[in-house]
Order: C-alpha cells, then sequence, then structure tokens
C-alpha cells in the first residue's frame, strides 16, 4: 500500500499538469481525485504509526502554526457556508500531503530518490506531452466534458504551465539529466518544444511567464561562474528557435485572436511583460483594465485588514470574497478569491495568517537554501543543484501564485505542497552517507561513471 500511494501521488502531479482542471473534476463531489488520493495517504499513515511520528518533526513543523490558525478561520464558518468553507479552506488544508510525503520519505529514503527519477522522467517529456492541452486553449477546441460537470477533460491554465515549464527547464539546465545520449539525440526536439509552450504561455499569462523568467534567471545567476558548453548550446538553441516561434506565430497565428482578446505575438508577449510593471501605452488583450481591477482588489483587502477591523481574523473560510467584496466578474459567481494567493490568506485568515505564512515560506526557504550551501562545501554537486533546483521551482510557484488563484485549487495546490514536502524532507535524507551514490543513479548516472564527470560545471 506504501507504493500504491507513493504511484498515486506521482499520477495525480502528473494529471494536474498535463490535464488541469478536467483531471481535478473527476471523482464525485465532494471526493474528486485529489481528496481520494489524501485519504489513502491518510489511511496508510494510520496503518504505519512510525509514519505519522516522523510526520510532525523539525523541519516540517513550521507548517503547523499557519494550518492550525488558518484551521481556526475555517471552523466557525462551516455551519454557514458548508461545503464552500472546505473548498475554500483547501488552501492550507492539502499541507497534509507535505506531512504524508515528509513521513513517508522519513520511513523509507528510497521513495524520495523514487520520486526524483519519475521527476527525471517528467521533465524531459512534459514540454512534448503538453502542446496538445495548450492547443486545446488556444483554439477553443471542443472536448468531452468530465462526467457530472461542465469542464472539459483538457482545461490547462497557462499560469500553471509557465510554473511546470519553468521546474523542467531548470532541472535540465542544472545538469541533473545525466544521460548525454539524451542531451545529443533529443535535446533539439525538447528546446523547439520549450520554446512553443514558452511563446503560447508568454502570450496568453504574465504571471506564467514571469514564473518561469524568475526561476531560469534564479538558476543561471546561481550557476554564472560556471556556465559551460552545455548551457551554451541550450542558449544558441532556444535563440535559434525563438526564431522559428516568431516565424510560425506571424504565418499562422498574425490574423486570428486566440487567447482571450490576446494574440500570439512577440507584440503581445513584450506588452504582457511591460504591463507587469507598468501600465502600456496599448491595451492589447486588456493587460491594463485587468492590471487595475487587480490593484483594486488588493488595496481595498489590505483597507479592511491591515487598516481595519478584519485584523486578526480576516473574512474567513467559506464567503465569496469576489461577490462580498464586490469585485464579482460573472452571475454565476464562479470566482471566489482575488488573483493573488497572498492576498486570499491575508483576507481570510487576517494579517496574524499572513505572518505565519511568510514565516513558513521563509523557514522553508532558509532550510532548503542551507542545504545547498552546505552540499556545495562537501563537493556534493548534484545535491547543491537539487536543492537549487527545489527552490527555483517554488519560487515560480510563488510568483505565479501572485498573480492568480493559483495554490487555493488542487491544480497548483496539491503539487506544491508536495514540493514543500520533498524540500523538508531532502535536508534530511541528505545527512544520509548513501545519499550521494543513490542521487545519481536516480537521475541516470551509471554506477561505474557516475559522479566525477559531473564535479564541475
Amino acid at each position: 500500500m506504501l507504493k500504491l500511494f507513493v504511484l498515486s501521488m506521482a499520477f495525480i502531479f502528473l494529471g494536474y499538469t498535463l490535464m488541469g482542471k478536467g483531471f481535478a473534476y473527476l471523482g464525485v463531489a465532494p471526493l474528486f481525485v485529489a481528496e481520494l488520493v489524501l485519504l489513502l495517504g491518510l489511511l496508510v499513515a494510520f496503518l504505519n504509526p512510525s509514519i505519522l511520528r516522523r510526520a510532525f518533526t523539525w523541519p516540517v513543523v513550521l507548517v503547523v502554526p499557519f494550518v492550525f490558525w488558518s484551521m481556526l478561520q475555517t471552523l466557525p464558518y462551516l455551519g454557514e457556508y458548508g461545503l464552500n468553507a472546505l473548498r475554500d479552506a483547501a488552501l492550507w488544508g492539502y499541507a497534509l500531503f507535505a506531512f504524508l510525503i515528509y513521513g513517508l520519505i522519513l520511513k523509507n529514503h528510497a521513495v524520495f530518490f523514487m520520486l526524483i527519477r519519475y521527476y527525471r522522467s517528467f521533465a524531459l517529456w512534459f514540454p512534448l506531452l503538453v502542446i496538445p492541452g495548450v492547443l486545446v486553449d488556444l483554439f477553443n477546441l471542443p472536448l468531452p466534458h468530465v462526467p457530472g460537470s461542465t469542464v472539459p477533460l483538457l482545461a490547462l491554465k497557462f499560469g500553471d504551465v509557465g510554473v511546470h515549464l519553468a521546474g523542467v527547464v531548470v532541472f535540465v539546465l542544472l545538469g541533473l539529466v545525466l544521460s548525454w545520449r539524451w542531451m545529443v539525440v533529443h535535446a533539439p526536439l525538447w528546446v523547439l518544444s520549450v520554446t512553443a509552450v514558452l511563446g503560447f504561455t508568454a502570450s496568453a499569462n504574465r504571471g506564467g511567464t514571469l514564473a518561469f523568467v524568475m526561476a531560469a534567471f534564479t538558476a543561471l545567476l546561481a550557476i554564472f561562474p560556471k556556465i559551460n558548453a552545455r548551457i551554451v548550446g541550450f542558449g544558441v538553441g532556444f535563440v535559434l528557435s525563438v526564431g522559428v516561434f516568431a516565424l510560425g506565430s506571424l504565418v499562422f497565428f498574425s490574423s486570428t485572436q486566440l487567447v482571450g482578446s490576446r494574440s500570439v505575438s512577440l507584440e503581445q508577449i513584450t506588452t504582457n511583460l511591460v504591463s507587469i510593471v507598468l501600465q502600456t501605452d496599448t491595451d492589447a488583450g486588456n493587460v491594463n483594465a485587468n492590471r487595475r481591477w487587480r490593484i483594486m482588489w488588493w488595496e481595498k483587502i489590505i483597507g479592511y485588514t491591515v487598516q481595519g477591523p478584519y485584523f486578526w481574523t480576516g473574512k474567513g473560510y467559506g464567503i465569496n470574497l469576489a461577490t462580498d467584496d464586490g469585485f464579482q466578474v460573472d452571475r454565476q459567481e464562479s470566482l471566489r478569491s482575488p488573483h493573488n494567493s497572498h492576498m486570499t490568506i491575508l483576507a481570510r485568515s487576517g494579517v496574524p495568517g499572513l505572518t505565519l505564512w511568510l514565516l513558513l515560506l521563509l523557514g522553508w526557504a532558509w532550510v532548503v537554501l542551507k542545504s545547498g550551501l552546505r552540499a556545495h562545501r562537501n563537493q556534493d554537486p548534484l545535491w547543491a543543484r537539487l536543492f537549487l533546483w527545489m527552490f527555483c521551482y517554488w519560487l515560480a510557484f510563488l510568483v505565479n501564485a501572485s498573480f492568480d488563484v493559483f495554490l487555493e485549487g488542487p491544480m497548483g495546490g496539491v503539487p506544491f505542497w508536495l514540493l514543500m514536502g520533498l524540500g523538508f524532507a531532502a535536508t534530511v535524507v541528505y545527512a544520509n552517507p548513501s545519499s550521494r551514490a543513490q542521487l545519481a543513479k536516480a537521475l541516470g548516472a551509471r554506477p561505474a561513471a557516475g559522479l566525477p564527470a559531473y564535479t564541475a560545471g
């Protein structure tokens, strides 16, 4: 059953990244696929008490204060809002995945290397496998719906795509794919796929694009003194692929509005990026109006929390913030939270909740970066790069969460908390003397040829 739970976590991660909201709606309300896997994990934990004992030890206990305070802001509203309160509580409730994966890995370190091996395969294939979902969204192609819902089977959000693209690109750039055959034979197609997906994402979504840029820039900045021929080769391939993408966008998409009111073009990409910090002269794709709408809502949340009556407790989990704050976008009241997960926490949990959230994030970053620096000093380059990858991937999650309703749902929340648990567990696994050889094997190195060829660069 332990292996079944590990495979289930890998399965839902793959489903959320390739199918998005369509995968999230598999199941019968209120037990969708995330809740079913979570129940399986809890069953595994109760059948193996050692997992529970390990799940609440340092450093994962940093999660406890945030979860406890958020729970206090949820329980009083269950009677009034029912399932809506539980739905909103997913923002902190999926933290159970962090505890479960942490306790499971501490019980058996082999689980950690199994998950890293799975992610290695994911990094090599994601840019190609995600293209069908991207094209479905771009062209609004009709698809069958998930049984019992109005959600298509493939329903990706470009912000989510940008986050996961950042994760796989940083993973490869840091040299965590120890396969020269792949580098020579398959890398060109991989680079071309990455460029295409990034181009579509940058045309459609600012948050996902910024998440990618921040993660990649952080990784390159960290390894700048050791940039080698492999990274230069990827850079050249990327520049050439950008030319191919620009030509393709002129030929196929120049006269077509694909992403809402936005087009697939270098002009739209530039407008999106500039509008993150400045108001642009043109409002292609309504980027200025969207930006003003968000800022006005965030200012109102700050007004009634930091400067108002909801300072201590927020409005709680259950109330529809978009409706109550006066920023609802449709009659069905489908929007429930502001396009900023951090602002959602402030609005629902008050200033104490946001403070505990920020302390949790700082604590995670501190233990992961500290372990990465220790690995660097110990001349364990693969471990140092792995910790750097986890940090950059985590950073991409947080950047996109600052522009979208991301961590509030399972598509972003479940992968995020799995990464949090994996990062906490990595700091413990690294202390194992055999971890160096096990990591090299998980990343594809042959036992006889392993680490020496990758001790530099």
